[in-house]
């Protein structure tokens, strides 16, 4: 069974409430949230602690743990630059500390 988290900026998440039979039924539910967007914009699809399905260009965290991806939204969170972006400002930046991190 797969479940859904919605993460914010700062690497604090909620886990949505119903199991789902595959990863593409939790990203059916995922495109139905609504104003959860807004202040959770970052969804992932997890089994247990581990990351099993990311949006597009968050490739890299498949198969980790919930608590790295956590640690490192936390760390951009603190940036000078980064406070008050939006979402898509915010993607560029862990698009960025990906490509640091595997180069």
């Amino acid at each position: 069974m797969y479940q859904l988290i919605c993460m914010s900026f700062d690497g604090e998440y909620v886990t949505e409430r119903p199991e789902f039979e595959s990863i593409d039924d939790a990203w059916e539910y995922s495109n139905d949230l609504g104003s959860k967007w807004y202040f959770y914009p970052f969804h992932f699809v997890i089994k247990n602690v581990t990351i099993k399905d990311t949006p597009i260009h968050l490739e890299y965290f498949k198969d980790k743990r919930i608590t790295t991806v956590k640690r490192l939204f936390k760390r951009l969170s603190t940036r000078s630059d980064l406070i008050n972006c939006d979402a898509d400002e915010y993607l560029n930046a862990i698009i960025s500390e990906i490509f640091i991190m595997t180069v």
